[in-house]
């Protein structure tokens, strides 16, 4: 099949034709031509008002429900959730049941038969069962295929432990996901600890459960090396601490999730618990934290923190839903039209494509003659909305459904 995507514009760091106008032929899967007003029969032409190309879109983190939790999420719809939303790879907590652990588990996601040709990687347990006691076996889950290890959003409090699987995953060059989130602070907790919390008679999580945990990991990274991929970080004082670990050269790097970027907590105001979410969305300052942190590099790459959740989960009062919400059909889209003012569009591609690769160590794909196609393409000016008969996710809990978005996923093409 031959594809003719015309006057679009690359956003991709590495290549000759990075933030150039051209036409692109894809002929069977690769890129044949790249050029101006290319003249090429094509069984399919892509056009818009404003399109710009990139690799397609990596995510870190993602909640698959199935196998175990069907009724939220399977690996068919979360799937082809990314395909429309621009991704093309996705690393898989490991928060399944059974939880991915064993060879068996961990081949499943792999090689899933329905996985419309999104690239899963999967995450290992840190800890067996994801229960923060007992460490995991790190050695054959690698051979079976793993990227990483990480007990998804549950925080490790267990400093031996945490301290133990920096050790074991160092050995086996595996960097550590870890979601810091002290407990013992945390608990009992709906929204961040502050002025908002405080007017709305909810029980805060102080910035300081999580600041208490970054900190704790940058001195057990300094004390037995390996790799920590510090994952959605909410908080200024987070930002700094990694700010000033970077600098140090130690190997900290952070993710965080868009929601985070866009919203605070005042948004909670009128309770919606589509936005309760975990990391919790914090005040203004830290909102602008975290956007700095992304101009700076401090912060490498932005997830969509992707959690399915059924609507007995959801459509509860505030301090009894689940936090999650759904996020890859609408990350691309909320990001590029909310952070605008704050990014260049090309700072925002490569957090969201080169920056969770290489967090990863994975193969970078080119956008050049030759080279097997793995993009997708965006149009910053075709207003769209999602209605809720449209979300492609078997679960519906997002705050986006029927919001006015610019900019649209017009065209994904999987390597």
């Amino acid at each position: 099949m031959d594809i003719l995507i015309k006057e679009v514009i690359v956003l991709h760091p590495t290549s000759d034709h990075h933030q150039q106008e051209v036409d692109i032929h894809i002929s069977n899967g690769n890129i044949k031509k790249i050029g101006k007003n290319l003249n090429i029969s094509a069984d399919k032409i892509i056009t818009g008002s404003r399109l710009y190309c990139c690799i397609g879109l990596c995510d870190i983190g993602v909640h698959t429900g199935e196998p175990g939790n069907e009724h939220r999420e399977t690996i068919s719809s979360v799937t082809q959730a990314a395909l429309s939303g621009g991704y093309t790879a996705l690393a898989v907590f490991p928060d399944t049941k059974p939880v991915m652990q064993t060879k068996a588990s961990i081949g499943f996601i792999k090689n899933h038969p329905e996985r419309h040709g999104v690239d899963l990687y999967p995450i290992g347990a840190l800890s067996k069962d994801v229960k923060g006691v007992d460490i995991a076996e790190y050695m054959d889950m690698k051979q079976a295929g793993i990227i990483a290890v990480s007990d998804g959003m549950n925080g490790i409090d267990d400093t031996s432990l945490m301290s133990r699987a920096l050790q074991y995953a160092s050995t086996l060059a595996l960097p550590v996901i870890h979601h810091p989130c002290d407990h013992h602070l945390s608990a009992g907790g709906e929204m961040h600890e502050g002025v908002v919390s405080t007017s709305m008679g909810m029980r805060g999580i102080p910035s300081i459960a999580e600041l208490n945990m970054v900190q704790r990991d940058t001195l057990l990274q300094s004390y037995n090396g390996g790799t920590i991929i510090e994952h959605a970080i909410s908080a200024s004082e987070s930002v700094e601490a990694i700010r000033t670990a970077k600098k140090q050269n130690q190997n900290i790097t952070a993710t965080v999730a868009y929601m985070n970027l866009l919203h605070t907590d005042e948004d909670l105001v009128d309770f919606d618990s589509n936005l309760k979410v975990q990391p919790v969305l914090r005040s203004e300052s830290d909102r602008l934290a975290l956007v700095n942190g992304l101009k700076d590099g401090t912060i490498d790459a932005i997830v969509s923190n992707h959690t399915p959740l059924d609507e007995e989960a959801k459509n509860l009062e505030f301090p009894y839903a689940t936090p999650g919400a759904i996020g890859l059909e609408t990350c691309l889209a909320a990001v590029v039209d909310g952070l605008s003012n704050d990014l260049n569009l090309s700072e925002i591609i490569t957090k969201m494509t080169v920056g969770p690769r290489q967090l990863l160590g994975l193969e970078i794909p080119e956008i050049k003659e030759g080279a097997k196609a793995n993009i997708a393409v965006f149009d910053t000016n075709a207003p769209w909305s999602m209605a809720m008969s449209e979300i492609v996710s078997k679960s519906k809990n997002s705050p986006y459904i029927d919001m006015q978005f610019k900019t649209k996923v017009v065209f994904v093409l999987p390597g």
